[in-house]
């Protein structure tokens, strides 16, 4: 059976009716078989892909890396201008520090000869020298060659247009295109004539004047000089040059006439304007001399004895700091006056003593000391000896009314403790016996029993072993009648010189 046209269209609507998704089908359809369209789903997601592959491994990296290296390689090979251009600012620093590093032998050699000289000048060029860090060979280099930088011309290297002007205000004012077209004429000529390169034409000398060119991959800096300039001037139009190629990128690229974009090299063309004046020569400053003389001395003197005083310090800090019993944690000076902290053992001897020694005035120095107890041997002896004397001191043997008689056997342990202070080396000591009695009878029989006291005890101690070379004895009579120790013999324990 042949259907008619109504029947296709039934079946193709029955069609559409049972399956409604066959016009996405043939979307995809259309999207598989269409390579544009499969490009542009891809762009769509590529960035995201490869940032999301480069950070889960190196596997990406390794397989672009033949790919961008031929590419590279291709695109040397097409149009070498490209990379040059992009090392351009690079490549001129590295070159300076070579050739940096080849004057280096020549500004050695060049500070033997100048260092011996004491003129003015050299004076002024080592105090420059300090304060910029360099040697003073290469100052004295700098400053010797006398020059002066008039005028600096910026152009574009492919059309030989001037891009911007700078001249010091001393320079002989031309016209700086025609300036510009003539300078380029000249490099036309030496290349068309010579078979050089285009940027061969470094120096151009006229009468007294020289042009020093330096060329870019798409600009030149011609600086026109007046004398003799130095060697390092070269570096000033190189590193101007690179700051304009790296600032200036894109409109060197699209120059077309206008040089308006250009406005701003100006500040880095007015760098170049250096120069280097010859001395003045006018009346003589003989005194300059005289006073710079007296002014040395001044400082000298001043010097001097600022020195004397530092070591006598720094001396005396020394000998404080070996004195045992003391230790110096800070030191500050304040208001030409000193502060000394630290610590101090109740022992050691005193620092202020030690000033007059080593000519330092008392009021220049204030001491703070925190106590403590040094464990130095013979402060530990000192310290036994000054117990054993205390408690030797605070002794008595008690007697009756009118009676000098007591028991010998109380005497032992004084006589203990005596005899353990007179092993205490370097200390040559003696015991004091004090006899007292009240005011009891007359006065020559009072006097007479307090002497009798002290005798006895003395005869006692001299039987338990005492040096009776070690022992004095004294007498007293107490006014009262109430107290024990009117009726005594007390001890007290006396070193030499008491």
């Amino acid at each position: 059976m042949k259907a008619g046209n109504g029947d296709d269209r039934d079946l193709a609507e029955l069609r559409d009716l049972l399956f409604p998704e066959r016009a996405q089908l043939d979307e995809i359809g259309e999207h598989i078989h269409n390579r544009s369209l499969r490009a542009g789903d891809i762009s769509e997601v590529l960035p995201d892909a490869i940032v999301l592959r480069a950070g889960q491994d190196a596997s990406l990296r390794a397989a672009l890396a033949p790919t961008l290296v031929e590419a590279l390689r291709a695109s040397v090979r097409k149009d070498p201008s490209l990379l040059a251009d992009a090392l351009f600012p690079m490549i001129g620093a590295a070159v300076r520090r070579a050739v940096a590093a080849a004057l280096a032998d020549m500004t050695d050699s060049l500070n033997k000869i100048v260092e011996s000289s004491l003129s003015i000048r050299s004076v002024q060029w080592r105090i420059e020298a300090l304060r910029t860090g360099k040697s003073f060979g290469e100052i004295a280099l700098t400053r010797s060659l006398l020059y002066r930088v008039e005028q600096v011309f910026l152009i574009h290297a492919d059309s030989g247009l001037l891009l911007q002007h700078a001249m010091s205000p001393a320079a002989v004012v031309k016209d700086p295109d025609m300036v510009s077209g003539m300078l380029t004429a000249i490099q036309d000529f030496v290349h068309d004539s010579f078979g050089a390169a285009e940027n061969a034409l470094e120096t151009l000398r006229v009468g007294e004047f020289s042009v020093w060119v330096q060329h870019g991959p798409r600009a030149i800096l011609a600086g026109v000089v007046r004398g003799t300039a130095p060697p390092g001037l070269n570096t000033v139009f190189a590193t101007a040059l690179e700051t304009i190629q790296r600032d200036y990128a894109i409109e060197l690229a699209k120059f077309d006439g206008d040089a308006a974009p250009f406005t701003g090299t100006r500040s880095v063309l007015d760098k170049c304007l250096l120069g280097q004046s010859p001395p003045a020569r006018g009346k003589s400053y003989a005194w300059l001399y005289v006073l710079g003389v007296l002014l040395l001395l001044l400082i000298g003197f001043f010097a001097v004895r600022n020195l004397r005083e530092r070591q006598r310090w720094n001396s005396y800090l020394s000998t404080v700091e070996e004195q045992p019993g003391i230790k110096i944690t800070k030191v500050e000076r304040q208001g030409g006056k000193y502060l000394i902290s630290g610590l101090r053992d109740p022992l050691a001897p005193n620092p202020a003593q030690l000033l007059p020694a080593f000519h330092i005035a008392p009021d220049r120095v204030t001491f703070q000391w925190e106590s403590y107890l040094s464990l130095a041997p013979s402060f530990a002896a000192e310290r036994e000896f000054l117990r054993l004397k205390e408690a030797l001191d605070r002794q008595a043997v008690l007697f009756g009314v009118g009676q000098t008689s007591f028991n010998p056997q109380s005497l032992l342990p004084i006589a203990e403790q005596f005899r353990r202070i007179l092993e205490t080396p370097g200390k040559a000591v003696t015991l004091e016996l004090a006899g007292h009695a009240d005011s009891m009878g007359t006065e020559p029989t009072n006097q007479r029993l307090a002497e009798d006291r002290a005798k006895v005890v003395k005869a006692a101690l001299v039987d338990f072993g005492i040096d009776p070379a070690k022992i004095t004895t004294r007498s007293s009579v107490i006014q009262t009648s109430t107290s024990m120790l009117s009726r005594s013999v007390t001890f007290q324990v006396l070193t030499s010189g008491q």
